[in-house]
C-alpha cells in the first residue's frame, strides 16, 4: 500500500470523514483528500494522523509492522529500545505568528486559522489556545539565542519566574521576558541577558501579559 493508502484505510478505521480527521489534526478536508489521492506532501502530519486514528505511526509511515499502535516489527525497533527517553505526546497544533499579531492574539486566537495560511508546529504543551513565536533580538540569551522557536500559552496565569510574553502599553509592542518579583521591588520584567543594557522593567501599570511560555524548540 502507499501512504495514502495507508491514512485511507487508517480513517476508515477510525470511522472519520476526511473533513473530521483534517479538523482533528489542523488540515484541510481537501489537504486529506490529496493526501489518500498521493497528490500531496504533507508527510509532517502522519504523527498527528496516526494519533488521530489510534493506529501504529511507524506502519502508517513505512507501511512495516502491522496498523495496531505498538506492534513495530524489528525495523522499528530504534522506537523502543534507544537511548533516549519518549518525547512529550503530541496534543495536536499551534500556529506560528508574527510578534506584530502576539499584540492583540488574546482577541484574535479564538477565530480559526487558515491551515494554508500558517505555519503549524507540533503541540507538546499548552492548550488550544497556544501559539508560537520566533526569538528575535538578544535580550534572552543564553537560554534563548534568536531563532528558537518558543510556545506561549495565553490561558495560563503567569508566577514569579515564568518567561513571559508582555505588550507594552506606551508601544503596544510585545516583548519576550522574565517575570520577576523581588522582594520591596514589586512585580518587573527581566531580561536574563546579563549583558543587556536594561536588565529590569518595573510593571506599573504599563504592560500587560498576554502569555506564559510553556514549551520552546530548536528545528535542526
Amino acid at each position: 500500500m502507499s501512504i495514502g493508502d495507508r491514512v485511507r484505510r487508517a480513517r476508515k478505521h477510525a470511522k472519520l470523514t476526511q473533513e473530521k480527521l483534517g479538523k482533528a489534526v489542523g488540515l484541510k478536508q481537501a489537504t486529506i483528500s490529496d493526501l489518500e489521492k498521493g497528490d500531496s506532501r504533507s508527510s509532517a502530519y502522519l504523527a498527528q494522523i496516526a494519533h488521530a486514528c489510534g493506529v501504529d505511526p511507524y506502519w502508517l509511515a513505512t507501511g512495516k509492522g502491522t496498523m495496531e499502535p505498538g506492534t513495530q516489527d524489528e525495523g522499528a525497533s530504534y522506537l523502543v529500545d534507544s537511548n533516549v527517553d519518549p518525547g512529550p505526546a503530541v496534543t495536536g497544533l499551534a500556529p506560528e505568528i508574527s510578534w506584530v499579531q502576539a499584540g492583540s492574539w488574546t482577541e484574535v486566537c479564538y477565530v480559526e486559522q487558515d491551515p494554508d495560511a500558517v505555519t503549524w508546529h507540533p503541540r507538546v504543551a499548552g492548550g488550544d489556545k497556544t501559539f508560537v513565536l520566533r526569538v528575535v533580538g538578544d535580550s534572552m540569551l543564553p537560554d534563548y539565542p534568536p531563532g528558537r522557536l518558543i510556545f506561549i500559552d495565553p490561558e495560563r496565569s503567569p508566577e514569579n519566574g515564568d518567561d513571559v510574553i508582555a505588550v507594552l502599553t506606551e508601544t503596544d509592542e510585545a516583548t519576550f521576558k522574565r517575570l520577576v518579583e523581588e522582594p520591596g521591588s514589586g512585580r518587573m520584567l527581566k531580561a536574563i541577558n546579563p549583558a543587556w543594557h536594561q536588565t529590569y522593567i518595573p510593571i506599573n501599570g504599563n504592560c500587560r501579559i498576554i502569555g506564559v511560555v510553556v514549551a520552546d524548540m530548536r528545528l535542526r
